[in-house]
C-alpha cells in the first residue's frame, strides 16, 4: 500500500511541477510577443519619421527648383495618401502573422490603438531604439 501512495504522490509532483513550467513559459512566452510589438511597432514608427523627413526634403527642392505650387501639393497629397496605406498595411501584416491562438493577446486592431499600445510601453522602445556606449 505503501508503494502506491508513493507512486501517486510522485505522479502528483510530477503533473504539478509540468503546470507550473507550462504556466511559466506561456508567461514568457506573451511577454516576448508582446516586446516583439513594441518593437516592430517602433521601427514602423522609425521608418514613418524617416519617410516625413524625406517628404519635407524633397519638397523643398521642389520650391528650390521652382515647381508650382499645384505639383508640390500634388506631391503631398500623393506622400500622404502613401503613409495612409503604410499604416493600413503594416498593421494589418503584423495583425496578420498571429494564429488564432494568439489574436486574444493582441491589445491593438489598428494604427491609432497600436500607438496607444506604444505609448504605453515608450520606455521599451526608447530602449530598444537609442544607441548604447558600447555599439
Amino acid at each position: 500500500m505503501e508503494w502506491i501512495l508513493f507512486t501517486l504522490a510522485f505522479i502528483l509532483g510530477y503533473i504539478t511541477c509540468k503546470a507550473f513550467y507550462f504556466y511559466k513559459s506561456a508567461r514568457t512566452s506573451i511577454i516576448a510577443l508582446k516586446a516583439t510589438h513594441v518593437v516592430c511597432l517602433a521601427l514602423l514608427v522609425k521608418g514613418l519619421e524617416d519617410f516625413y523627413y524625406a517628404k519635407v526634403y524633397r519638397m523643398q527642392q521642389m520650391v528650390e527648383s521652382g515647381e508650382t505650387d499645384h505639383n508640390i501639393t500634388a506631391y503631398s497629397y500623393l506622400m500622404e495618401e502613401e503613409v495612409s496605406h503604410y499604416k493600413k498595411k503594416s498593421i494589418r501584416m503584423l495583425l496578420e502573422t498571429h494564429p488564432d491562438l494568439f489574436k486574444h493577446i493582441l491589445e491593438f486592431e489598428d494604427w491609432n490603438s497600436a500607438m496607444t499600445f506604444l505609448e504605453t510601453h515608450k520606455d521599451l522602445a526608447a530602449q530598444f531604439l537609442t544607441r548604447s556606449k558600447n555599439d
